[in-house]
């Protein structure tokens, strides 16, 4: 993935994510930069797209932070096949996340063998043998289970190469435990082929998210990040507020979507239109919101807006399903008083845009049902905006109930719309979420969060785990990934990673 334009694109400089950082942190980045560079360290990330969803920003951002750094950090993903991307979804992730109990998306023998065929493909045409991609790589990050089939072929052709599967998304363990659940067989079939021969497993910071057969001595924890720098997040003025306020309106109008009002507040929710992002929820708990601020004596005009909106993800064929259902929802007889107050907007790939509509927004909703660890929580979190949010997979880890947010117990709208009207009518109690947002405890909370925490985890795995610059013999000695219960690191010794953050141990506190 040629990230910004090959680097021809230059957005910022080293000392702007130095300014951003704390020291000790920004110390490590360094010191494990240097070591990356004097080992002359090759880091290969894959996945299956370049643009929508979480994984693609983290990517694009740490591939910007790499290169600043001098760090040689390339990032790939597979040619896309809109047949395989139903299967990877629906059958993959929807069924790993437990959004659906219909047996037509359990995965049968020729689903496997298209996914396989596709993988394998990607790896002869792209990243194979005489590519200069796999062959010369000393550790590789493979991002979600999507092209995880060319593991194999990555261990036959490089055997010294080190790999890290690392997890996102919610997988139900609960499910994924129960023999002949579509979950089990499906986990079945993907350790046993292929992710049981990586090196290390990283999992988001939640117990129920280890599968099964994964040894807690293989695994270790990391949450998403974002990026203070990028378009998601860059501060923005009032004017540049106001632009993107109407670009946003003209996206709207053009799907038949109302606009954002310029004199009225507004909740948003932010994400895919996909089946476990819970936004029907969100349109109930609106409902009820309004009905409650009208039982108060407040006027309609003096209502806030709510706006739903999201980019697309070219591996998602979900997005336009759920959208139709969305706009069949609004269009119930229960729902058309308030459906000219609810912005729903399948947005363009701006950053920028997203970031606006963010920043100009009274509070933020996450309602997800299912959830890894969701990015946007912590960049509403960073623009100083209470979150209201389910307590699905990882969100409650970046949600301090009460002080920075407010969790409910999922699918309960009605203590959402409590929350949104106690937030909206009494700003006392709104303004107590703001100033602890703004506070430096939570800044420093924060930095783990972020694009330069999120590199020292990575740099320091690729300095423990690679064996270029270590002895020779060490890599002779290698036992087979599955053999053992932990990971055979880099100077030949055995670690037991017993399902800690990666940070405990740059850290020191493991």
């Amino acid at each position: 993935v040629l990230v910004d334009m090959d680097a021809h694109c230059h957005m910022v400089d080293l000392k702007h994510f130095e300014e951003t950082t704390d020291k000790p942190t920004w110390d490590k980045l360094l010191e494990l930069s240097e070591e990356c560079k004097r080992r002359k360290l090759k880091i290969l990330f894959f996945n299956s797209t370049p643009q929508g969803g979480g994984v693609a920003l983290m990517r694009h951002a740490t591939i910007r932070l790499m290169r600043l750094l001098g760090v040689d950090c390339r990032w790939f993903v597979a040619k896309p096949n809109p047949d395989v991307f139903v299967i990877t979804k629906r059958k993959f992730h929807n069924v790993f996340q437990g959004v659906t109990a219909d047996e037509q998306y359990r995965l049968l023998k020729e689903d496997k063998d298209l996914w396989i065929e596709w993988c394998e493909q990607n790896f002869d045409n792209y990243w194979g043998e005489g590519k200069g991609v796999i062959d010369t790589a000393d550790v590789i990050i493979m991002d979600d289970p999507q092209v995880s089939a060319i593991i194999p072929r990555i261990r036959k052709l490089n055997p010294a190469a080190r790999i890290i599967y690392r997890s996102h998304i919610e997988i139900r363990s609960d499910l994924a435990s129960v023999e002949g659940s579509m979950q089990h067989a499906l986990w079945d079939f993907l350790w046993s082929g292929f992710i049981s021969k990586t090196d290390l497993f990283i999992s988001h910071p939640v117990a129920g998210f280890i599968p099964p057969r994964v040894p807690h001595a293989k695994v270790a924890l990391m949450p998403a990040a974002t990026d203070e720098l990028d378009g998601l997040n860059k501060k923005m003025s009032a004017a540049d507020l106001e632009y993107y306020r109407r670009v946003f309106n003209r996206c709207a109008e053009d799907q038949g979507s109302p606009g954002i009002s310029a004199d009225r507040p507004y909740v948003i929710q932010i994400a895919r239109f996909d089946p476990a992002k819970g936004i029907p929820d969100v349109i109930q708990s609106y409902r009820i919101f309004r009905e409650q601020l009208t039982a108060k004596g407040l006027e309609s005009d003096q209502h806030p807006q709510l706006v739903i909106c999201g980019h697309g993800s070219i591996d998602d064929p979900d997005g336009t399903v759920i959208y139709d259902q969305v706009m069949e929802m609004l269009a119930q007889s229960e729902y058309l008083p308030y459906a000219k107050d609810i912005c729903v907007t399948r947005l363009p790939a701006s950053d920028q845009l997203l970031c606006a509509i963010l920043r100009s927004s009274f509070c933020a909703l996450q309602l997800s049902h299912r959830e890894g660890f969701e990015i946007k929580v912590t960049e509403s979190l960073a623009k100083y905006k209470p979150v209201i949010a389910f307590r699905s997979g990882g969100i409650p880890l970046q949600i301090e109930d009460g002080k920075t947010g407010i969790l409910i117990e999922r699918g309960n709208t009605q203590g959402v719309a409590d929350a949104l009207t106690r937030l909206y009518t009494d700003n006392d109690y709104y303004q107590e979420f703001v100033n602890e947002l703004r506070t430096k405890e939570q800044d420093s909370k924060r930095q783990q969060f972020f694009t330069p925490f999120q590199s020292v985890n990575w740099l320091y795995l690729a300095t423990e785990l690679a064996y270029k610059g270590n002895d020779a013999a060490i890599v002779k000695a290698q036992p087979q990934a599955e053999d053992i219960e932990g990971t055979y690191m880099g100077n030949g010794q055995t670690r037991n990673w017993n399902a800690k953050y990666v940070r405990q141990f740059w850290q020191g506190t493991a």
